[in-house]
């Protein structure tokens, strides 16, 4: 017993020792080494979001080049539903597979058929759209996308020389963009628009803040440029609109900004405001994407997306609308009203498309 009680002290000594030698180091450290200093800012601090200009080339993307079949064909997913059920337009003109703009809401980064960073270009696709128009009976209007590639656009020309094809065969297309590049070909649309009332150039806008365009879509044309490229394409006679997508809930969809998209509609001559809410997957890196976003710039909206968008490991492959009908319904009322108050369409002209691609099929 005295042994082990000679032990416990030997081990309590030691320990105080130690203890003693560290409090004694600490002591006699510099002080400056426990100052906890805020980093200083310059007067021109500013959010890493916000360090660069909006509409800068993505530096991370590379280009693959290769021949594919789907440079043309039946439209997919991404075709507006209320135009598949009226059978106009039915194909897709699409000469690259990805995109470089990587908006944080897109579907595109959880394409399997494209690597990280990676933009896949169809060097077969206007001798692929040449071939397929020659067996065609039919002259349904095309949706064509592809300008927010600029970078590899500007140097291969593809959507260029395929609206020449498109030209000859008077083929209607519908244009989806985000990217002022379109009117480099503005005068091969105003041609189309000519000999096929079908043909429109609509712009994808999230919203006309440049403070959220960074946050969500750092890659793409500034929202005043948007505006810009649809008001000369207005003024050259060309069918124009807006699709407002996705339409953030509690960030774009505020009274304000929603009168504000359609004053600017309706004074720059756009024809129609197409809505369509933000989609988010139910598990996945569009969702983790989304989250994240909201998470480090919108903390206090965190629980409301959250409630909007439950994580469901079953949900459909292109996300799901919020899941609250009230707000849902009270979204779209707004809208239409603001539709009402500008007298603008909140929906694609579909009477005098309809007539149009009748005609043309005749």
């Amino acid at each position: 017993m005295v042994a082990v009680a000679g032990k416990e002290d030997t081990v309590m000594k030691r320990r105080k020792q130690s203890s003693f030698v560290h409090a004694e180091n600490v002591e006699f450290l510099p002080t400056k080494v426990f100052e906890a200093k805020a980093p200083e800012r310059t007067p021109h601090y500013k959010p890493a979001y916000l360090q660069f200009r909006l509409g800068e080339q993505n530096p991370d993307i590379h280009f693959t080049r290769y021949q594919s079949p789907s440079a043309f064909r039946k439209a997919g997913a991404f075709i507006p539903r209320s135009l598949k059920y009226m059978h106009i337009y039915n194909y897709r003109l699409s000469p690259y597979m990805g995109c470089t703009k990587r908006c944080i809401y897109c579907f595109e980064l959880v394409n399997r058929n494209v690597g990280k960073n990676e933009v896949k270009v169809k060097t077969n696709t206007v001798k692929y759209v040449r071939k397929v128009l020659l067996t065609l009976n039919e002259r349904k209007a095309v949706l064509v996308d592809g300008y927010d590639c600029e970078e590899i656009e500007k140097e291969t020309k593809l959507l260029r020389s395929s609206l020449k094809v498109l030209l000859e065969f008077k083929m209607p297309v519908f244009v989806q963009t985000k990217s002022s590049l379109v009117l480099r070909d503005i005068d091969e649309l105003e041609r189309l628009s000519e000999c096929a009332e079908l043909t429109t150039v609509a712009f994808s806008l999230t919203s006309l803040e440049e403070e959220h365009a960074r946050i969500f879509e750092p890659y793409t044309t500034p929202p005043e440029e948007r505006i810009k490229a649809i008001q000369k394409l207005s003024s050259r006679g060309i069918l124009t609109g807006i699709i407002l997508m996705p339409i953030l809930p509690f960030i774009s969809d505020t009274d304000k900004t929603l009168e504000r998209v359609f004053s600017e509609a309706a004074s720059i001559g756009c024809s129609y405001v197409i809505p369509e809410p933000l989609r988010v997957t139910g598990v996945g890196p569009q969702r983790n994407n989304v989250f994240r976003v909201i998470k480090k710039y919108y903390p206090d909206l965190l629980p409301k997306y959250e409630r909007l968008y439950p994580r469901d490991p079953y949900g459909p492959e292109f996300g799901t609308r919020p899941m609250s009908r009230t707000y849902l319904y009270g979204l779209f009322q707004r809208i239409r009203a603001q539709g009402r108050k500008y007298k603008m369409s909140t929906k694609f002209p579909m009477s005098k498309l309809a007539r149009s691609a009748r005609g043309a099929s005749t």
